[in-house]
């Protein structure tokens, strides 16, 4: 996901993209053994690159990071999710990579991230793992990022897939206003549910007693009509939360 000078600002959507609630506290800070924190959040609904993952239900998330000075970092990230198929109820991910500030301010972030699925059955093929890309830069109140990942084998086996998203964040006192724009490209369509698409969000959050209050407004340019299948989950909605860190 931090947001203010970390590596996942700048391979992040806004608020509730996989690890990216909020950037974490440092708990314990040492040049040798690096940087610890974590971070919990409560939403009305888990959205993934625009598209619900949490039955349209509320979800509870969290995550543990370390980083070193080096650059090098590793975490992890849980939610409850729900596909509506009875088995699936965590979502539990790992990842891994190096970010830096290059030159001129720019932040360079290359990672590989695993997504799993604890008490899905094997045959959902649900686990998949991506290596991202991304590039940052502040200016001044004004922070820019982009970021590509690519997946060999996306998510329930629905082949290769590719996704592209910018992100604009501006941050004035206690509040940031942060809007994104995505294009998800996928092998097999129907396997993963969607056409290739494009998500889009803007949001805003508040930090308030130690706590950062989210709201941010979600959509897909998904056809109602797309192959004849419900799509609850892709159409804009309203999402909202509180997260902290430690």
């Amino acid at each position: 996901m931090n947001l203010d000078k970390s590596r996942k600002c700048i391979f992040a959507v806004i608020f509730m993209s996989r690890f990216l609630l909020i950037g974490p506290a440092i708990v314990y800070a040492d040049n040798d053994i690096g940087n610890f924190s974590a971070n919990v959040g409560f939403f009305n609904q888990y959205s993934y690159r625009g598209i619900d993952q949490s039955g349209e239900e509320a979800a509870i998330q969290g995550g543990f990071d370390w980083a070193h000075d080096s650059g090098f970092y590793i975490g992890t990230w849980a939610s409850n999710v729900d596909f509506n198929d009875n088995d699936s109820v965590t979502e539990f991910d790992f990842y891994g990579g190096y970010a830096k500030e290059i030159q001129n301010g720019i932040n360079l972030d290359l990672s590989m991230i695993g997504y799993t699925y604890p008490g899905a059955y094997a045959s959902s093929n649900y686990d998949f793992y991506e290596y991202s890309f991304g590039l940052g830069k502040s200016i001044g109140p004004v922070s820019f990022s982009t970021a590509i990942n690519y997946s060999p084998e996306f998510f329930a086996k629905s082949g290769d897939a590719t996704y592209w998203q910018g992100g604009l964040d501006y941050e004035f006192q206690e509040i940031k206003i942060s809007g994104h724009v995505g294009k998800q490209w996928v092998d097999l369509e129907t396997t993963y549910g969607a056409p290739d698409y494009v998500d889009y969000s803007i949001g805003a959050s508040y930090a308030w007693q130690g706590f950062d209050l989210i709201v941010a407004y979600v959509d897909t340019d998904v056809d109602a009509g797309w192959n004849s299948t419900d799509q609850s989950g892709k159409e804009g909605r309203t999402i909202f939360g509180v997260s902290k860190s430690f």
